[in-house]
C-alpha cells in the first residue's frame, strides 16, 4: 500500500513538473535544484525595496547595470555599455513599459496578464531575480539557498559562500548562482548582511557572466519615477492635473531661459494676479534688457472685453490691443493657458520627486502639445509634502517648458520658471487700483477712454475712529459703489480719504471720499458693456439724494452715510456728444481739443484754448509710438503664458 501511495505522488510530482514546462539543465546544476529550507546564515530577510548598482563582466564584454526595485509594483532597469544607454521602466499596476533612449524618447508597450520579465536582454537576469524575485517582483517560492564557506576574493576580502540552483518557469530557465557575502563579526544580527553583497557569479544555458556589487541601498527614501523631460506618449493617467485653484490668486516667479546658439541666458521675473471672477489679469514684469524703461512692464488683460492695455511706468504711457484669446473659464484656464481651441493638454502624472526646495517634496505631471510645427512640452511641480508630511493643498512650484521648433534644423528653447508668494486669497482692488485708471489718462477721450473724478462727503455725526480704520474704509467703500452700481471693481480707483476739519462749511465730523470712475472702453461690444459714466453719475447721485448709500463696517468699526445732495463730478473726462449742463454743475469737462468749464449757478460759460497745447503734447508721445510698438510683441508670449519669451523682438 505505501508503495503505490510513494508511486502516485511520483507520478503527481512529474505531471506537475511537466505541467510547469520544467525541464532542468543538469549541465547547469548537476545536483539539481537546491533543495528547502534555505541555509539559516543566509539573511533572513530581503527588503522588497531596494536599489542595486552593479557591474556585469563577461570575457568579452563589461557593462552597468542599475535597478531600482519597488515591491511588486514598480521596476527599473538602467543599462549602459559604451555604444548604448536604455532605461526601462515596468508599471505593474498600470501593465505598463516604458523604453527610453539616449535621446530621452520614450516608447509605451502594454504588459500582457501571463507576461514575466526576467531579463535585462535575452542573456542577463534582472539583479531582483537572483535575489529571491520573479519576473513581476513576487517572491520566488522556489528559491534556497546553501552555505558553502569562507572564501577570500578580489585580493582581500574575506567573504562568506552562498549557492542557489532555481529554475525560471517564464524563460525555462535553470540558474547556477553564487553568492559572495563579507563575513561579519559573530555578534552581528544576519538581517544587515545583504547589505553586504559582493558578487554574484551566474550560470544560465552555459553562458557565464559575473555581477559585481558597486552598491546595494535597502529601502530608500527615493521614490521610482520616470525621468524628468520625459513624455511617453498615451501614458496611463494615475493622478489628475490640480484643477482646484481658487477663483483669484497672485503669485510672484522667476523664468531662468537657458543659453543656446541663438539666444544667451537670461532672468526675468514676473508678478501676476489673476481674478476668475473679474475675468481681469495683471502682469508686473521686468525683462532684464537694456530699453527697458521705455518698454512697457505692466500689461492688464480684460477677458471679458478681450482687451490688452500695455502701461510703462516711466513715461506713463499706455497702448491698448486686442487679447486675440479665447474665453478663459476658470484660474487654471488663465493662468497656465494651456487650451488650444478649446482643446487643453492632457497631463500625465510621472510620480513623487524632489522639486529644488528643502525638505519638499512634490507631485509632478508633464505634456505636450504641437502647434504649427512646434511642439511645448510643460513639466509641472507641485508640492506634495513638507518634511514627509502630506500637504492639503496643492501650490505651484515651478514647470519646466521646453519648446522646439521641428522645421528646418532643429531649435530647441529651455525654460525654468520658478513661483513665490502663492496667495490664494489677494486683494484685487489694491493690485488693480489706479493703473488702469493712468492707462485711460494716457489715452485720453481723443482715443474714447473718458472718466470721472467724483467726491462725495460721509456723515460722521457720531465720530467714530475713521482714522484707525483707512484702508477698511476704502475697500468697504469700493465695493459698496461696485456693487450698488453693478459694475466691475476694475472701473472704480485712486480712493482717498480725507477725514480732516473742512473750514468752508464748518463740517468738523464729515469724511470726505474722492474716486475715479473709468467710462466703458470704447471697443466693448453692447452685449458686455455696463452702464455709462454718466448714467452711473445720474444714478450714484440719486441713490445718495435719497440717503440710501450706507457704508458699515462688519465688526461695528464705523456706519457712515452719504449726506445728501454731496455728490461732486469734480472732472469729468468725454467727447463732446451732447449738452450735459443740464445734471452736473461745478463740473470740469474736458473734450477733445477744449476744456470747457460750467458754472451753471452763475449762468456762465468760461472757455479756455487748449488745442496747440494738447497738439504739441501728442506730437511728443508719437515719437515714443516706434520704441512702444517694438515692445509690442514681447508681452504677446507673457499673456498667453506660454511662457516662452520671443527673444527675436530686441
Amino acid at each position: 500500500m505505501f508503495g503505490k501511495l510513494f508511486l502516485l505522488s511520483s507520478i503527481i510530482c512529474v505531471l506537475f513538473r511537466i505541467s510547469r514546462c520544467q525541464q532542468i539543465d543538469l549541465n547547469v546544476c548537476p545536483n539539481g535544484l537546491t533543495p528547502s529550507p534555505t541555509d539559516p546564515k543566509w539573511p533572513t530577510t530581503i527588503p522588497n525595496h531596494f536599489e542595486i548598482f552593479s557591474e556585469i563582466t563577461t570575457d568579452i564584454a563589461t557593462f552597468e547595470v542599475t535597478q531600482s526595485f519597488v515591491e511588486s509594483r514598480r521596476d527599473h532597469i538602467h543599462f549602459r555599455t559604451y555604444e548604448k544607454n536604455l532605461e526601462v521602466y515596468y508599471d505593474f499596476d498600470t501593465n505598463e513599459i516604458f523604453t527610453i533612449n539616449d535621446d530621452l524618447q520614450c516608447a509605451r508597450s502594454e504588459i500582457q496578464p501571463n507576461e514575466n520579465f526576467p531579463f535585462i536582454t535575452s542573456q542577463y537576469l534582472k539583479p531582483s531575480i537572483l535575489l529571491g524575485f520573479d519576473g513581476r517582483n513576487n517572491n520566488n517560492i522556489g528559491f534556497f539557498t546553501r552555505y558553502i564557506g569562507e572564501q577570500t576574493i578580489h585580493g582581500g576580502i574575506l567573504t562568506e559562500k552562498f549557492q542557489s540552483c532555481f529554475y525560471i518557469y517564464q524563460g525555462n530557465l535553470t540558474i547556477n548562482a553564487t553568492y559572495y557575502l563579507t563575513a561579519l563579526p559573530p555578534n552581528e544580527a544576519n538581517i544587515h548582511r545583504i547589505s553586504d553583497l559582493v558578487q554574484i557569479d551566474v550560470r544560465s544555458n552555459n553562458y557565464p557572466y559575473t555581477l559585481n556589487i558597486i552598491r546595494y541601498v535597502s529601502n530608500p527614501s527615493s521614490t521610482l519615477t520616470t525621468p524628468s523631460g520625459v513624455y511617453c506618449p498615451n501614458r496611463i493617467q494615475t493622478k489628475e492635473f490640480p484643477n482646484n485653484l481658487p477663483s483669484r490668486l497672485s503669485l510672484h516667479s522667476e523664468a531662468y531661459t537657458i543659453k543656446n546658439t541663438d539666444i544667451p541666458s537670461r532672468i526675468e521675473t514676473f508678478n501676476r494676479l489673476i481674478d476668475e471672477t473679474l475675468k481681469f489679469e495683471r502682469i508686473d514684469y521686468d525683462l532684464g534688457v537694456a530699453l527697458k524703461p521705455m518698454l512697457p512692464d505692466t500689461a492688464f488683460v480684460d477677458y471679458a472685453y478681450n482687451l490688452t492695455y500695455m502701461y510703462t511706468r516711466a513715461t506713463e504711457q499706455c497702448t491698448v490691443q486686442n487679447a486675440n484669446a479665447n474665453p478663459m473659464e476658470t484660474v487654471t484656464e488663465i493662468l497656465f493657458q494651456f487650451g488650444a481651441l478649446g482643446d487643453s493638454i492632457k497631463f500625465q502624472y510621472t510620480g513623487l520627486t524632489t522639486c529644488g526646495r528643502k525638505h519638499l517634496q512634490c507631485y509632478r505631471w508633464i505634456g505636450q502639445r504641437n502647434i504649427n510645427n512646434v511642439i511645448q512640452q510643460y513639466e509641472w511641480y507641485w508640492s506634495a509634502k513638507y518634511n514627509e508630511i502630506d500637504l492639503s493643498e496643492f501650490i505651484p512650484i515651478k514647470v519646466n517648458v521646453m519648446t522646439t521648433s521641428v522645421v528646418g534644423p532643429p531649435k530647441v528653447t529651455n525654460q525654468e520658471i520658478s513661483f513665490f508668494n502663492y496667495n490664494p486669497r489677494p486683494n484685487s482692488m489694491e493690485a488693480i487700483d489706479s493703473t488702469i485708471s493712468k492707462c485711460y489718462r494716457a489715452l485720453g477721450p481723443s482715443k474714447n477712454y473718458n472718466y470721472a473724478i467724483l467726491r462725495m462727503t460721509l456723515n460722521n455725526d457720531d465720530k467714530y475712529p475713521v482714522h484707525q480704520y483707512l484702508l477698511s474704509l476704502q475697500n468697504r467703500v469700493h465695493m459698496q459703489l461696485a456693487n450698488d452700481l453693478k459694475i466691475r471693481h476694475v472701473r472704480l480707483s485712486s480712493f482717498v480719504i480725507d477725514a480732516t476739519r473742512d473750514t468752508t462749511d464748518h463740517q468738523d465730523k464729515d469724511v470726505y471720499i474722492t474716486f475715479t470712475l473709468l467710462d466703458n472702453p470704447p471697443a466693448s461690444s453692447d452685449s458686455l458693456k455696463e452702464s455709462s459714466s454718466l448714467e452711473l453719475i445720474r444714478k450714484l447721485a440719486r441713490q445718495i439724494n435719497d440717503g440710501n448709500f450706507h457704508v458699515r463696517d462688519s465688526d461695528g468699526a464705523f456706519d457712515l452715510q452719504a449726506r445728501p445732495n454731496s455728490l461732486r463730478t469734480l472732472v469729468l473726462y468725454l467727447l463732446p456728444s451732447e449738452n450735459h449742463t443740464n445734471y452736473f454743475n461745478e463740473t470740469v469737462f474736458v473734450y477733445q481739443n477744449v476744456t470747457q468749464t460750467i458754472i451753471k449757478q452763475r449762468q456762465k460759460l468760461v472757455y479756455k484754448s487748449t488745442g496747440p497745447q494738447i497738439a504739441a503734447l501728442w506730437t511728443g508721445f508719437t515719437l515714443l509710438g516706434v520704441i512702444v510698438a517694438l515692445a509690442i510683441g514681447s508681452f504677446i508670449a507673457i499673456r498667453k503664458w506660454t511662457p516662452i519669451i520671443d527673444y527675436q523682438r530686441t
